[in-house]
């Protein structure tokens, strides 16, 4: 799998992000948890918009696939229950970041890449506490 693939790969998984999202405002109990949710959706969009940009930084074709994974979160009972399958989904990403950022990437690439990490390690923390908030609730 080429670099291009991975990135792709991470794209559809992203746009899966977006929808995920969307999907769970309407749950969303307080502004706080809206505004939650919203964070984490732009940052999803966010990218979304970056690993079309790397694609083409190294001459790839962007493909125009969308993972299923709204779906399957959607299927999950509880929305603590939602909330770590998201997160088990971000962690994939994390994970699949942490092998492109071992090749060679120009260097505008590898600085996506890098804060794209970060967000998702911060959206996961964001999205663990309240998880463990309406558990306990």
């Amino acid at each position: 799998m080429t670099a291009i693939d991975r990135l792709n790969e991470l794209l559809e998984a992203e746009r899966a992000g977006v929808d995920t999202l969307s999907r769970l405002f309407p749950e969303a109990r307080s502004p706080e948890m809206q505004k939650l949710f919203e964070e984490v959706r732009d940052d999803e969009a966010w990218s979304c918009a970056g690993l079309v940009r790397s694609i083409r930084t190294l001459g790839g074709t962007i493909s125009e696939k969308k993972g299923d994974f709204a779906e399957k979160v959607m299927r999950e009972p509880t929305l603590p229950d939602r909330l770590r399958l998201l997160n088990r989904g971000q962690g994939w990403v994390v994970k699949r970041l942490d092998g492109l950022l071992g090749e060679a990437i120009p260097a505008s690439v590898r600085g996506f890449l890098e804060e794209m990490k970060t967000r998702h390690l911060t959206n996961i923390e964001a999205c663990e506490r309240l998880a463990e908030s309406l558990k306990a609730a």
